[in-house]
């Protein structure tokens, strides 16, 4: 029997670093499960071209080679000592398939240390059974066993797995050297998930190499993975949208919403949100539970890191395109015709049940604001934050770079000084100008009418939208009259304030 590094795919792996008895190592097999270990510490990255470093001597090299300015050294992550293994890039990097190729298929290997399993398989929710989607990144998502959970299972990310998610797509390209500064980020986003209590909220992630094969696959994989506590539950996106084999009773998903959902977490989810900075925060990356209880996954999408044309965007929280979507309809907020050469129709009067999930609906004595009213502990966290710099920031949470650090420091200190509402209108990092939508009326309540529900209150929002183009966040540019009404980011209830509000504690 062969070790798993040993085979190009195993269809069973045993979990031991030995062959089961009654089977012997293969002749060729030199690895062990010790070495297999050694292997993702010390591997460099390697690519398909040489990378041996070779120069070419002698008098007519010289003479054919162009007069080059000298150049410094480039900076090498793998050879600096001060990085930490799950930071270099070659902790990212899948064995090349050339040397792959030559080795054989194999019904059974050992030397796996972890039993993965597909994250999608059937998941029962309030007597339904669901099938989770798969996500629409080209990473892979797998329940693990861990030692590091009191359930002993984890969900782990894989990043740079060279194999299609779904049938007929192109094999994902992957940067492995992108991959760790995104796992440096979502590392220091966990530091403060942590530091401001956020940890019900936020499942925990840690890093950590993964060994094992890829279901259904075989593939072997032998290097780091993100690995993230398992969340119960099913994503909204599920639960409203995709329920299989059939979608919950519209009574039933109300009475979830109505009556059960957290309140607390949802208002803390609205924090969390507008202080990193979320540009991700949609259906399908907010899992609740039978019992009301939502958590918050695939936080990787924040302040400015990976994408930096975007402020924030949740649909937990107004003034974004996101909750706009919810509140009026994904065609009506994109201004897209429904026909060609037809205007936009305005939306029915339906309510969309993720509503629900404004913050406003939950604040204390019904209040229409948060203000600077935040949990003790989210407090003292604004403090600390506003009270470093940001060098000091990155240094204290290990941001892979200042500027990320810079956009924390000032969403902390928006949100400290002026309060929430403030720093979701006026503050930084902001949104393109058609892309800052006005506060509407709240809507926390539904009743089912038939097939759809609707607001259980009076609620009579504006069917308005800012001037420009929504998708790209600049001026309007199709052939077609811009339903646009006014500016983004103008709040007409601040008054003078409102007008002004970008000089305000600058």
């Amino acid at each position: 029997m062969r070790h798993v590094s040993k085979c190009r795919l195993c269809h069973k792996c045993h979990l031991r670093g030995t062959p089961p008895p009654g089977y012997e190592p293969a002749a060729d097999d030199s690895h062990s499960s010790e070495a297999s270990a050694q292997t993702t510490a010390r591997r460099l990255v390697s690519t398909d071209g040489d990378t041996s470093g070779a120069t070419t001597t002698g008098t007519a090299a010289s003479k054919a080679a162009p007069t080059r300015r000298k150049k410094g050294p480039v900076y090498d992550a793998e050879l600096d000592p001060t990085v930490p293994i799950q930071y270099k890039p070659s902790s990212y990097q899948p064995r090349r398939q050339r040397d792959a190729q030559k080795l054989p298929v194999c019904e059974q290997c050992y030397g796996c240390e972890h039993n993965l399993t597909h994250i999608a398989s059937a998941t029962h929710f309030l007597n339904n059974t669901y099938i989770n989607e798969k996500g629409a990144t080209s990473s892979w998502i797998f329940k693990a066993n861990t030692n590091m959970t009191p359930s002993g299972e984890a969900v782990v990310k894989l990043y740079c797995l060279p194999i299609a998610k779904r049938p007929g797509a192109k094999i994902p390209s992957c940067k492995p050297s992108r991959i760790a500064e995104i796992m440096r980020q979502l590392m220091a986003v966990d530091k403060l998930s942590a530091e401001c209590g956020f940890t019900d909220l936020v499942p925990r992630m840690w890093l950590a190499p993964v060994r094992g094969v890829v279901p259904d696959v075989g593939y072997p994989i032998d290097w780091y993975g993100l690995w993230m506590e398992y969340v119960d539950g099913i994503s909204l996106e599920n639960l409203l949208h995709k329920g299989a084999p059939k979608r919950l009773p519209l009574p039933v998903i109300a009475d979830l919403l109505n009556n059960k959902l957290n309140a607390s977490k949802v208002v803390r989810g609205a924090v969390f949100d507008l202080l990193t900075s979320q540009c991700d925060r949609h259906a399908q990356n907010i899992f609740i539970q039978e019992d009301g209880s939502i958590q918050l996954i695939d936080n990787e999408a924040c302040l400015q890191h990976m994408w930096r044309n975007c402020g924030f965007d949740s649909v937990l929280v107004p003034t974004t395109q996101k909750q706009e979507i919810v509140r009026l309809a994904n065609h009506f907020v994109l201004k897209l015709p429904i026909k060609p050469g037809t205007e936009l129709v305005l939306p029915k009067g339906t309510a969309d049940p993720q509503l629900l999930l404004d913050y406003r609906c939950y604040l204390p004595g019904g209040a229409d604001a948060m203000g600077n009213r935040f949990d003790p502990d989210i407090t003292q966290c604004l403090k600390k934050i506003t009270a470093m710099t940001p060098k000091q920031v990155r240094a204290y949470f290990d941001f892979p770079d200042v500027r990320v650090a810079t956009n924390l420091h000032t969403r902390a200190t928006d949100m400290l000084t002026h309060g929430f509402e403030w720093a979701a209108k006026y503050g930084a990092p902001q949104n393109a100008v058609p892309k800052r939508y006005r506060f509407q009326p709240k809507c926390c309540k539904l009743v089912v009418k038939g097939w759809q529900t609707k607001c259980g209150h009076e609620w009579e929002p504006k069917w308005e939208l800012p001037v420009g183009n929504p998708i790209t966040g600049r001026e309007w540019d199709k052939d077609r009259p811009d339903p646009g009404s006014y500016e983004g980011g103008t709040h007409p209830e601040d008054g003078e304030l409102g007008r002004n509000a970008t000089s305000v504690g600058r």
